[in-house]
């Protein structure tokens, strides 16, 4: 697919929704890292939503997110319907090689799922767009 993953800024996800917070740290960083996925939880929670689950993995940061089974799991608590969508500390910890980013935005454009970063931007013209309630 030659779309591209949209970000969802903060202002388009009301209050109460439910988001998955993953990360992929790397691995040669151990715990010095963890503040990132801390501060993305402040993010969740300043924004009145909640983070359902929270899924780390400690990889290589550029390597593809096929291999991590944090990233699937965040993936299919969406696609069950028990979050809305995903929110992650930065949007190359889901899709730094191409193959990542022609996955994900199929992903996104098959599940509505929204995706948000505390670095939201974006374009204001294509500011409307599905968006998945969870249950």
């Amino acid at each position: 697919m030659s779309g591209s993953t949209r970000q969802t800024a903060p202002h388009e996800v009301p209050p109460g929704t439910r988001l998955v917070l993953y990360a992929c740290l790397p691995a040669s960083l151990g715990e010095a890292a963890d503040h990132s996925v801390a501060s993305t939880q402040r993010y969740i929670s300043g924004a009145g939503w909640e983070a359902f689950e929270t899924h780390v993995d400690r990889a290589a940061p550029f390597e593809s997110r096929a291999l991590c089974e944090g990233w699937h799991n965040a993936l299919a608590a969406v696609e069950q319907g028990k979050a809305a969508g995903i929110a992650t500390p930065l949007l190359v910890m889901l899709r730094h090689l191409e193959e990542d980013r022609a996955n994900l935005a199929a992903w996104q454009a098959r599940t509505g799922a929204l995706i948000t970063t505390p670095w939201a931007v974006v374009d204001a013209a294509s500011s409307t767009g599905a968006r998945r309630s969870a249950a």
